[in-house]
């Protein structure tokens, strides 16, 4: 196994442990708040998804 795999493996834990934190401890107005933030992460990864690919074409 990899240094770069342990890494990664590492900071995938690290983010779903700290989104989990945060969901669970969200009041409503946060929430609300939380899920605009995530709808827009998700909006640019597909972008940035789509740049690569446009890229490698």
């Amino acid at each position: 196994m990899s240094i770069s795999a342990i890494a990664k493996g590492i900071t995938i834990g690290l983010a779903a442990g700290a989104i989990t934190y945060t969901i669970s401890n969200a009041t409503g107005k946060q929430m609300k708040k939380v899920k605009n933030s995530a709808g827009k992460a998700i909006r640019a990864i597909g972008d940035v998804v789509d740049g690569i690919s446009y890229m490698l074409h």
